[in-house]
């Protein structure tokens, strides 16, 4: 069994049938550092799931860039409402590093979600996971300080920070690196 499906059955178990019908559609794909992997204005056609690597979503606002999130081993990512809708991204997705990924494309997803209600199922818990983290970060900027934001954010992502710049994670805090350079310093 695949990572995929062993994160899908974590979800929500799957039916034999449905496991069956999902293994064939599986593609792998890989990305160089750098590689960008959905743009602004493109429809997102893929769920990915990363097996190796590190990738980012962000968008450009006048000549500010915002990391929205970063994704790694074992998470999914798409342009949420890009692949559930099928319109074009706001959003860009490149990699951080090599990455490894495993894929399903949107026409085989909708296919399965409409065949089995088990991977219905898992697609409704998914996507409603993915909002719920979503309106997180969203009320964190809202809520949060930058000094409060830093320590959350190595609070819960540590295991990031050997992985992205300092430009990447003021980015994501919204903040400049001179303000999390002084952040930093009171430490």
């Amino acid at each position: 069994m695949s990572e995929f499906t062993k994160y899908v059955n974590k979800v929500s178990q799957l039916s034999k049938e449905a496991e069956e019908d999902l293994l064939p559609r599986l593609k792998s794909k890989s990305f160089r550092k750098g590689q960008v992997i959905n743009t602004e204005g493109q429809i997102c056609k893929n769920l990915f799931f990363i097996d190796k690597g590190l990738v980012k979503h962000y968008y450009h606002h006048k000549d500010r860039v915002f990391i929205l999130r970063f994704f790694l081993e074992t998470n999914f990512f798409t342009v949420l409402d890009s692949f559930a809708n099928q319109t074009p991204s706001q959003f860009n997705t490149i990699a951080l590093e090599d990455t490894e990924t495993s894929t399903i494309d949107y026409a085989d997803f909708d296919e399965l979600c409409r065949k089995h209600h088990s991977f219905e199922t898992f697609s409704r818990k998914l996507f409603t996971m993915a909002a719920v983290v979503n309106l997180k970060r969203i009320k964190e900027m809202f809520d949060a300080d930058a000094t409060e934001l830093y320590k959350e954010f190595i609070n819960e992502n540590h295991h990031l920070l050997q992985r992205i710049s300092l430009g990447e994670t003021a980015s994501y805090l919204g903040i400049s690196q001179v303000t999390l350079s002084r952040i930093r310093s009171k430490k």
